[in-house]
């Protein structure tokens, strides 16, 4: 039988959904100009109104996830899914908080979860989980707001962690070398 850590882990993984961020969130139809290179963000999909985000319902899912503005600052989820929703919705400063506080809860999971020796593996995989996501999106924000390099040192970050989301964030660091580099 599955311990209930191992299970949740699977699901974890198994809920990511992805969603496409245009390179340059200043205009609205950036992701449908030519030479445009979208990024592709994490959402958990069956918890924080992660449907209604990757349906494109950015308001509803940021207007439930923070109760109407009284957001919940504890769960990995909800500030992983509002870092997305605000970028979506061209709130910067706001993804950004979320962005950041959803990985100083993934690096708080894997804190604690170097310290448990009882299923310390599964936690200490699940909390790398979901610090490469939370890298990942930041470094999404940080490339549509022309923090280049910060948005490349996520990416590098996320992708030491192997996860199974690396192959996405190796694409992300690749579309952002590529938007980097001169043209010929």
């Amino acid at each position: 039988m599955k311990r209930p850590n191992e299970m949740k882990l699977k699901r974890g993984v198994a809920a990511l959904g992805a969603i496409l961020v245009g390179a340059s969130i200043s205009s609205p139809a950036s992701a449908q100009e030519p030479g445009a290179t979208p990024f592709t963000m994490a959402v958990v999909v069956d918890d924080a109104y992660g449907r209604a985000i990757v349906s494109g319902k950015f308001d509803k899912a940021i207007k439930k996830i923070t109760a109407d503005g009284n957001r919940s600052t504890n769960r990995f989820s909800h500030q992983n899914n509002l870092c997305v929703a605000y970028l979506k919705s061209k709130e910067t400063d706001k993804a950004r908080i979320a962005c950041d506080a959803a990985i100083a809860i993934a690096e708080t999971q894997e804190s604690r979860a170097t310290k448990k020796d009882r299923d310390r593996a599964v936690l200490v995989r699940a909390s790398h989980s979901d610090l490469a996501i939370a890298l990942s999106n930041r470094g999404v924000l940080l490339a549509a707001t022309g923090d280049a390099e910060r948005a490349r040192q996520d990416f590098v970050a996320a992708i030491n962690f192997q996860t199974d989301f690396s192959e996405t964030v190796a694409a992300n660091l690749d579309r952002l070398d590529r938007r980097r580099a001169p043209e010929a």
